[in-house]
């Protein structure tokens, strides 16, 4: 059943329910306690000749009788008169026709002069055996007899008395109306029944409200529904109001968002994953082609000689030390990228622990023919892990010694101290980087060839895995080509207080 279907039905029964209640509670009432109460209402009002009727139409009409300009009236009428025609006024005609309708003729008296009566001669000799000269009566009256009903009402304002005098000869007529079975009930009925009109329509306006509220946003969510269902996460469903379903619709939104990016994620990572198994199939081909050639020649008697079988192990060697290089670097770099490589961080000054690391390398930086400068501040302390910081600095003087296209290299260290951050970096003086390709170096197994002619020897992950380590620190990584390249990081600053001393160190080492 749909929503609309239910908020009709929901509606009709909030009207429905509590009016059988009501009936229902009515007609309990009605034979129970009601019959006490009820009945005597009835006896009271019963009305079998009409009087009870014609007295109240009688005092209804007292107001609109004493409104009447009688003087104004005869003086029109003067014509009329003379040919003995009655006058009649509007409030006339109204009040002779429903006592008309009760079966009663009238006479309207104003201190004793006859102002209208549509009573006949033979009625007004009935009148008076009945109740006598009218001066010589009460006020107010209401008698009768086997023949006539006579009632009498006299009203009284500013001295003046105005008296109506009604007729019937019916009298022998029984079950009329009462005053409140002619007038009484039926205004019930009629405000009952416009009540349950004015209900009924508030309800299905209200209903029809509510349904424009719920059902188009509803209508939107299950498109967008089979949209998501058949593939689609482009386009976002519409946004009708900032109520509840509202937010559901942005809830959604967010979702085909989350999905669409979700999506994205995967399918780079399909290309990254196909990128990688064939940048390792390769990295791995062409070492194991060189074992297999030279373990090929051992065996086919190629190297005849001592000398030679030396040689072609010590190839194998190599190239096995590369291999082990390799399956070392993408088990570290898949660890990182899982989270699963533990840090062990210390607080320390980065400044003092490149001092350390170039201590331990003079040997390594003389055989490579490096001239290392460092350019430092006091007080640049931050959270390390210092194996990792080590391998960060390998990655780097390894890359310039490969790319470089001179038989030395320049590098230049930097450490700086920011308000809240350390800026480090490291340049050196190689061929350096296309603009377009700086940000593309920091992604594994990248080679750019046109760039660094040397670059088929690497691994391609020397650089991601110095971007890994980074990012694990809560630090940031960019390249600059100027001159050469310069890789720049920045870490959160361990202490707040920056120191400004500023002192320059170099270690250079001719080459031998």
């Amino acid at each position: 059943m749909s929503i609309r279907r239910k908020i009709i039905i929901s509606n009709l029964l909030m009207i429905t329910v509590p009016l059988l209640l009501l009936f229902a509670m009515g007609c309990f009432w009605l034979n129970t306690a009601g019959k006490r109460y009820w009945q005597p209402i009835e006896e009271m009002y019963e009305d079998r000749n009409g009087v009870i009727s014609a007295q109240n139409l009688i005092y209804a009409y007292q107001e609109e009788l004493w409104d009447t300009n009688w003087e104004m009236l005869e003086s029109q009428d003067a014509e009329m008169a003379d040919t003995g025609e009655i006058p009649q006024t509007p409030e006339m005609v109204r009040l002779q026709k429903d006592l008309t309708d009760l079966g009663y003729h009238f006479t309207v008296l104003l201190n004793e002069e006859t102002l209208y009566s549509n009573l006949s001669e033979q009625e007004w000799t009935q009148v008076e055996k009945l109740i006598g000269p009218v001066p010589e009566q009460a006020s107010s009256i209401t008698v009768g007899n086997d023949s006539i009903s006579v009632i009498k009402c006299s009203f009284y304002e500013d001295g003046d008395e105005c008296a109506i005098i009604a007729a019937s000869t019916n009298v022998g007529i029984l079950g009329s109306p009462s005053y409140l079975q002619r007038y009484v009930l039926p205004y019930i009925w009629i405000f009952g029944a416009c009540s349950v009109f004015i209900v009924i329509l508030v309800n299905a306006c209200c209903s029809k409200w509510i349904n424009s509220l719920i059902i188009p946003p509803m209508k939107e969510i299950r498109r967008g529904m089979q949209k998501v269902q058949n593939g689609e996460l482009d386009g976002e469903i519409k946004i009708y109001r900032k109520d509840e379903l509202g937010e559901v619709s942005e809830e959604f939104n967010e979702m085909q968002r989350q999905l669409k990016k979700s999506r994205e994620e995967q399918l780079r990572y399909e290309t990254y994953r196909k990128g990688l198994i064939s940048s390792v199939s390769h990295d791995l081909r062409t070492p194991l082609t060189t074992i297999k050639g030279y373990v090929g020649g051992i065996l086919d008697g190629i190297a005849d000689t001592e000398e030679k079988r030396k040689k072609y192990l010590l190839a194998v060697q190599t190239r096995t030390a590369d291999l082990e290089k390799l399956v070392d670097q993408l088990s570290s770099y898949n660890r990182m990228e899982n989270h699963a490589f533990r840090y062990e961080m210390e607080e320390y000054d980065l400044k003092e622990f490149v001092l350390e690391y170039l201590s331990e390398n003079e040997e390594f930086a003389r055989e490579n023919k490096l001239q290392i400068s460092l350019k430092a501040e006091m007080g640049n302390h931050i959270n390390m892990d210092k194996g990792a910081f080590k391998r960060i600095i390998d990655n780097l003087l390894t890359n310039s010694i490969r790319y470089r296209k001179k038989e030395s290299s320049s590098i230049q260290i930097t450490v700086i101290r920011k308000p809240d951050t350390v800026f480090w970096s490291i340049k050196d003086d190689g061929p350096g980087v296309a603009k377009e390709d700086l940000e593309k170096i920091f992604e594994s197994f990248c080679r750019l060839d046109e760039a660094r002619t040397h670059c088929s020897e690497g691994s391609g992950l020397g650089l991601a895995i110095v971007k890994r380590i980074v990012l694990d620190h809560q630090g940031i990584i960019y390249a600059r080509s100027r001159e050469g390249l310069e890789i720049c990081t920045e870490f959160p600053a361990a202490i707040k207080t920056p120191g400004y001393r500023t002192e320059e160190i170099s270690r250079q080492k001719p080459a031998p």
